[in-house]
């Protein structure tokens, strides 16, 4: 039984010449990780031209989705109260500074709505 021949080819990424695996033989890009990695990426971006809608949920169609959704949620922080206090406890500092960041935007967004009520309303009066 005479043994296949596996070319040398260039890795579509890097440039470097490597051996395909003797299982993917039209393998194109190198084993190495950066360059998987970079595959992977390139893979994911051509899968989601592909598929655009794949990600939207019923939300864009049922507004009692979300609100069914919220429910859910409370229900299950209430029945999780310990699991909930003893996970804060250990992120403290990290749920701060989420808090704080999330109260930066919220008050900015308030701002450009309070703004923008303003100067609707005078030019209403003009």
């Amino acid at each position: 039984m005479a043994k296949e021949e596996r070319l040398e080819r260039k890795c579509k990424i890097c440039g470097k010449t490597f051996i395909p695996n003797k299982y993917r033989p039209n393998q194109e890009v190198c084993s190495s990780l950066e360059c998987q990695y970079q595959r992977q990426l390139e893979n994911m971006k051509g899968w989601r031209k592909e598929n655009p809608n794949y990600f939207k949920y019923k939300e864009d169609n049922e507004k009692s989705w979300r609100q069914t959704c919220r429910e859910r949620s409370l229900q299950w922080r209430q029945k999780h109260k310990e699991y909930l206090r003893l996970y804060r406890e250990a992120n403290r500092e990290r749920h701060r500074e989420y808090m704080r960041e999330y109260m930066r935007k919220y008050r900015k967004k308030k701002q450009k709505e309070e703004k923008s009520e303003v100067s609707n309303n005078e030019a209403g009066a003009a």
